[in-house]
């Protein structure tokens, strides 16, 4: 029974990981068959229409000469 209460702990995580991330990935590693990690690797992309990044500031210098 107390490994029911592990995975319920594991699944936890893994579904607040879900919420949190909107692009990204959720690791789980398994040893002998069992869970012994999770990660939560979010990814973060940027446009180029975006005031302040730098592609953006870049086309700008560019643009004016």
């Amino acid at each position: 029974m107390r490994q029911d209460a592990c995975y319920g702990d594991i699944l936890d995580d893994v579904i607040s990981g879900l919420k949190k991330i909107s692009f990204g990935e959720i690791i789980i590693t398994i040893h002998d068959s069992r869970v012994v990690q999770v990660e939560h690797r979010e990814k973060k992309r940027f446009s180029k229409q975006q005031k302040g990044d730098c592609a953006h500031r870049a086309q700008q210098k560019e643009e004016s000469g």
